[in-house]
C-alpha cells in the first residue's frame, strides 16, 4: 500500500486506539465516548474493562460465565475530528531527508490508527500557511487516499504556525484532537504561534522532530551558513567554544519547546531521526497516553 509504513508494523497498530483527554464534540460513529450520559440511556455495547473504569457498570453476569471482566457501555458514541498538520517548510529537509521522512511516516501512523478506528481524519501540510490538505474522511478504506497525499508532499517554505492556525482553524472547523509535527524551529515565540488555537478549544499534541546533526553539527574553521528557509548567509569563523555555545542554546530550545506544551496541559513527544522509528513511536505515545 506505502513506502511509509511496513505491512508487518500496521499489523501492530491494528486494535490500538487513540486517547483523548476531553470529551468529544462529534456526532457519527466512531470509537471515542462523548459525555452525553446518565439515568435512562440506552444500553450500546460491551468492552473490555480496563484499569481505571468505573467498576459500576461491570457487567458480573459476564464475568461469573466467562471468568471475564468487561463493561456495559451506555454512552453515546462519537467520531473525533483528527486533524494533522505535517510541516512541510524547508527546514524540515528534502525528500528523503530524515525530519521530512519521519514526519510522514508519523502522520502516516497517526492517520492508520485513526481510519481504523473510524474517526475523521484530516491531514494538512503546512510552511507560512496552509500548503496542501487532504479533508476529513473516514475508514480504513480511506487509508490509500492517505498514503497518497503524504507521499506527494515537498518542501517549501518558512514556518508560520500561527498563519496556518488562523487560516484553517478559523474556517468554523468541528473541535478536535489536532496532532502538530514539526522541528518548532520558528522564527515567532510559541505562545504567540498558538494563541490562534487555543481560542477555538481544540485539543493539541506536539510531536517534536530532532535531527543529530542539528543538535551537534560537526564543523569547524571558516564556513558560510546559510537559512534553510529565508537562504540569509552568514559568514563565520566556528570554534569548539562557538559550538558549545550553540548547543547550549539547542538543548536551551528543547526545553523551552517541551515546557510550553506541558504547561499548557497538551501532550507532547520528542522523535529523534538516529533512533528506530516503529519502537519510538510505539514506546513514546503509549508512554504519553495518547496509545492503549
Amino acid at each position: 500500500m506505502s513506502t511509509l509504513l511496513s505491512k508487518e508494523f500496521m499489523r501492530r497498530l491494528d486494535g490500538i486506539s487513540l486517547l483523548l483527554r476531553k470529551p468529544v464534540a462529534g456526532h457519527l460513529r466512531g470509537q471515542h465516548r462523548s459525555r452525553r450520559t446518565g439515568v435512562g440511556m440506552i444500553f450500546a455495547d460491551y468492552r473490555p474493562y480496563s484499569s481505571g473504569d468505573d467498576i459500576r457498570n461491570l457487567d458480573w453476569a459476564t464475568y461469573m460465565r466467562l471468568d471475564r471482566l468487561v463493561l456495559r457501555m451506555f454512552e453515546e458514541e462519537a467520531d473525533t475530528p483528527i486533524y494533522i498538520l505535517v510541516d512541510n517548510s524547508a527546514s524540515m529537509g528534502g525528500d528523503g531527508s530524515g525530519k521530512f521522512e519521519m514526519a510522514k511516516k508519523f502522520a502516516a501512523v497517526l492517520a492508520y490508527v485513526g481510519l481504523l478506528n473510524h474517526d475523521r481524519v484530516s491531514l494538512i501540510s503546512f510552511s507560512d500557511g496552509v500548503i496542501k490538505e487532504m479533508p476529513g474522511r473516514r475508514g480504513k478504506n480511506q487509508m490509500w487516499r492517505a498514503m497518497h497525499f503524504l507521499e506527494s508532499l515537498k518542501n517549501e517554505g518558512q514556518t508560520h504556525l500561527g498563519n496556518t492556525f488562523r487560516k484553517y482553524f478559523g474556517a468554523g472547523r468541528t473541535r478536535g484532537l489536532v496532532f502538530v509535527i514539526s522541528d518548532f524551529l520558528l522564527a515567532q515565540p510559541l505562545d504567540d504561534s498558538f494563541r490562534p488555537i487555543v481560542q477555538y478549544g481544540h485539543e493539541v499534541f506536539a510531536t517534536h522532530l530532532i535531527d543529530p546533526e542539528e543538535e551537534s553539527p560537526k564543523i569547524d574553521g571558516h564556513v558560510v551558513l546559510v537559512d534553510s528557509e529565508t537562504r540569509e548567509a552568514l559568514s563565520a569563523h566556528v570554534t569548539e567554544g562557538t559550538l558549545a555555545a550553540y548547543r547550549s542554546e539547542f538543548y536551551k530550545h528543547l526545553g523551552n519547546t517541551e515546557a510550553f506544551f506541558k504547561r499548557s496541559g497538551w501532550g507532547y513527544v520528542s522523535l529523534r531521526t538516529d533512533e528506530d522509528f516503529e519502537t519510538s513511536v510505539l514506546t513514546s505515545l503509549k508512554k504519553e497516553g495518547m496509545f492503549r
